[in-house]
């Protein structure tokens, strides 16, 4: 099988996996507050990979610049990206969280354009992000009354950068992960930075919040840190190259279907005949801004 094919197997998988991850959120923050919960579950899944990749005896330490890039990264995805989401997440339903966070190839379109410079803007593109944009405004459709409430304000905009900083470490890691280093060690170094950075941001906010010990808490924790961080994010450093930063980010087309079907399942959140119609019009407008590209 050649590379690029196992590079979309990756991707499948990680569609699959990254959409458990948002009904394991909800479980963990039950328990532990979300920086914090970002700093456990992220560091432990780094080290780990930092352990696998150097006990194998064939990868060397790389030199400082390098680890500063990577470490640079992994602030953008994992304390920006997962910490936002994470913390988003107390106010707002996963499902929701996932259906913003399904706006992440139109932000790396946009974060590319501006990186590169080389790109311009299309219909197809500014009809995709209308489209996009209006998906979500049928899923709001019955619940703009909860903008009333700050702390759901603050959910959407939590989730709305986590969106923009994953999006930007995802530019970032294609642009800066060297193409003949092992995507285990890319992924060690950018989750174990990512992961002392949500320590550091729980020092600041989870001020307020309490530590639950209970077997399911614990047991969402373990899932995030081994089937949802060191596997699935090794899985996207491998995606990423060798595929397109756009391409790669498609992921987020599934992660939403996932997350509502399972909210839905066992958390009990709602799922109206109104946000399958939204949820679908985001994924639609997120196809027509990627559609014919790479």
């Amino acid at each position: 099988m050649s590379a690029t094919r196992r590079a979309y197997l990756a991707l499948a998988l990680i569609c699959i996996v990254w959409g458990t991850t948002y009904a394991a959120s909800k479980y963990a923050i039950v328990d532990f507050p979300p920086f914090l919960l970002v700093g456990i579950r992220q560091t432990a899944a780094g080290l780990l990979l930092l352990l696998l990749a150097f006990g194998s005896g064939k990868i060397q330490i790389p030199n400082r610049r390098y680890i500063l890039l990577q470490s640079i990264t992994g602030l953008a995805t994992i304390t920006g990206g997962n910490g936002f989401v994470t913390w988003g997440m107390q106010y707002v339903s996963s499902g929701l969280a996932a259906i913003i966070g399904s706006l992440t190839p139109v932000m790396v379109v946009l974060i590319s354009l501006v990186w590169h410079g080389k790109e311009r803007i299309h219909t197809r593109m500014i009809l995709g992000v209308l489209l996009g944009f209006g998906g979500l405004a049928l899923i709001f459709r019955e619940g703009w009354q909860d903008f009333i409430r700050p702390e759901y304000r603050w959910g959407i905009a939590g989730c709305f950068a986590s969106c923009i900083t994953w999006s930007l470490g995802t530019v970032m890691a294609k642009q800066w992960n060297a193409h003949g280093v092992s995507p285990l060690l890319n992924a060690g170094l950018q989750i174990t930075a990512g992961g002392l950075g949500g320590f550091v941001m729980s020092f600041f906010f989870d001020t307020s919040h309490t530590i639950h010990h209970t077997t399911q808490g614990w047991i969402a924790v373990a899932y995030l840190a081994i089937i949802g961080s060191a596997l699935a994010f090794t899985l996207y450093m491998f995606a990423l190259k060798h595929l397109s930063a756009t391409i790669t980010s498609l992921y987020t087309y599934i992660n939403p279907v996932v997350a509502i079907l399972l909210g839905w399942a066992l958390l009990g959140e709602s799922l109206t005949a109104w946000e399958v119609a939204g949820m679908a019009c985001t994924i639609f407008g997120v196809w027509i801004v990627n559609s014919k590209r790479d």
